[in-house]
């Protein structure tokens, strides 16, 4: 992300352990009546790119989950036949 009116870009969390716990910390500054308008919109701003952040960390575990998933399923090739005679013999006839 670049600048914003002066405003050096956010910090990318370590991970969405991490990015909750902001969220949490934000919610809680919303919730108090002592918050100052003047960083209101910078919190909320923050809010929304945490949230995007996790949703696409939920988004792409779930398609991780599911390609695990799905070679799970896949039925592993069938050991091949044994002939019960030798093709290269000559057959009685």
């Amino acid at each position: 992300m670049g600048e914003r009116d002066g405003q050096l870009p956010s910090a990318v969390p370590d991970g969405y352990k991490q990015a909750i716990e902001e969220l949490e910390s934000i919610i809680a500054e919303l919730e108090d009546d002592d918050l100052d308008v003047d960083s209101l919109a910078d919190r909320v701003r923050r809010a929304s790119e945490l949230l995007v952040f996790c949703r696409t960390r939920i988004f792409e575990t779930r398609l991780e989950i599911e390609r695990v998933v799905s070679e799970l399923d896949v039925p592993e090739e069938p050991a091949p036949s044994v002939p019960d005679s030798d093709p290269w013999q000559d057959s009685p006839g």
